[in-house]
């Protein structure tokens, strides 16, 4: 199994592969936003949710099994509201 996960990000999402995360950040203008470093990304990217969500969708992809995983990642992370309020 490859342990990647998708998070939302901007009008769509990216894929990250949990191995090489380095860490990340609440994003100092918005803390609803997560700023997260990878060897793929050094100099981080920004995805659409708060680092609590972020981290427990990031610490399951280590301790569960794939299809475990997909449902729980659903209900740890709805997908951003595209309505304008």
């Amino acid at each position: 199994m490859i342990p990647i996960f998708k998070m939302p990000m901007g009008k769509g999402e990216i894929a990250l592969l949990t191995a090489t995360i380095g860490g990340a950040m609440s994003n100092s203008t918005n803390l609803e936003l997560t700023d997260v470093y990878t060897d793929s990304f050094p100099d981080g990217v920004t995805v659409d949710v708060p680092i609590s969500q972020f981290v427990k969708v990031w610490l399951t992809c280590y301790c569960c099994e794939l299809e475990e995983l997909e449902e729980e990642m659903e209900f740890l992370v709805s997908q951003p509201d595209d309505k304008v309020h």
